[in-house]
């Protein structure tokens, strides 16, 4: 189920840098990436699963408890295949990878996997936002934002839909009127933003209104406000929604300043539905 398109005044800031020099990743780069990271976890070699990555890596869920990869080895220690064996599984399945946007050295594409018995009959299936990235050559997948299992009803997919568009439209109105309780507010925390240079992680909404300047920022773009060209919903879970949305930072007089794509993972958690991660495809100069 996907929204209709709106306006509205907005903002994403991410205070990962990422490297100027950087090219744009085709759409056929960033699938294959996907399809690499699918038939690397067929084959059970946590090693060879790993590889697919790129580091630090991370996989925000509605439950993400701040665990950030700093490496491949790190990251194949973790990885029990006795465990999902247990599950009944045999192999994986990717259903769909769809690039819904790109830039320099970064794509997001969404995705979505089921999980097959040895009969080939499905455990479950899943939908993912992988971020995948390319840095001094290699192309490989940053991070995994988790919407959840694809079994909601229409009119729970229309509920969740509209919870997680209204977080992201409070958390960018709050960031136009500079009003950072509000803001933050409509995070969840721990709280992830990707780029391509990287991954930082906020374990609280004191910790991120510390490390950001409204009045430098501001400064530094010749920022006035934002607006929100458009706004969807491309993947909606039990606890979680990926929102892609377009934003335009204008300056004074309305002068444009660049334009860019965001995507945020808005989960629930006792009610609440709030922004868990973002990943920004850097800005134009």
């Amino acid at each position: 189920m996907r929204l209709a398109a709106r306006n509205l005044l907005g903002l994403f800031v991410l205070s990962v840098l990422w490297p100027v020099q950087a090219l744009a990743l085709t759409g056929e780069e960033a699938r294959e990436a996907v399809r690499r990271f699918i038939e690397a976890w067929n084959t059970r070699e946590p090693a060879a699963f790993a590889a697919t990555l790129q580091y630090p890596h991370v996989r925000p869920t509605a439950d993400f408890d701040g665990r950030v990869f700093a490496d491949a080895a790190t990251y194949a220690a973790a990885i029990d295949f006795d465990q999902v064996l247990a599950t009944g599984w045999d192999r994986s399945r990717l259903d769909s990878a769809t690039v819904v946007q790109a830039g320099k050295g970064q794509a997001h594409v969404a995705g979505r996997y089921t999980r097959l018995r040895e009969d080939g009959s499905a455990i479950f299936s899943n939908q993912v936002l992988y971020v995948v990235t390319e840095n001094d050559g290699s192309t490989g997948i940053r991070a995994r934002l988790a919407a959840g299992f694809d079994d909601l009803a229409e009119s729970g997919r229309e509920a969740n839909a509209a919870a997680a568009v209204a977080a992201v439209e409070r958390y960018l109105e709050a960031f136009n009127d500079r009003d950072e309780a509000a803001m933050t507010a409509a995070l969840v925390f721990p709280h992830v933003r990707v780029g391509r240079g990287g991954v930082r992680v906020w374990r609280s909404a004191a910790e991120y209104r510390a490390d950001f300047d409204f009045d430098a920022f501001a400064e530094r773009l010749g920022w006035e406000r934002s607006e929100a060209d458009s706004m969807e919903a491309i993947q909606v879970g039990a606890r979680g929604v990926n929102v892609a949305v377009r934003i335009t930072r204008y300056g004074s007089g309305g002068t444009m300043i660049h334009s860019f794509d965001t995507v945020y993972l808005v989960t629930e958690k006792d009610g609440h539905w709030g922004i868990r991660a973002g990943s920004s495809i850097a800005p134009s100069p």
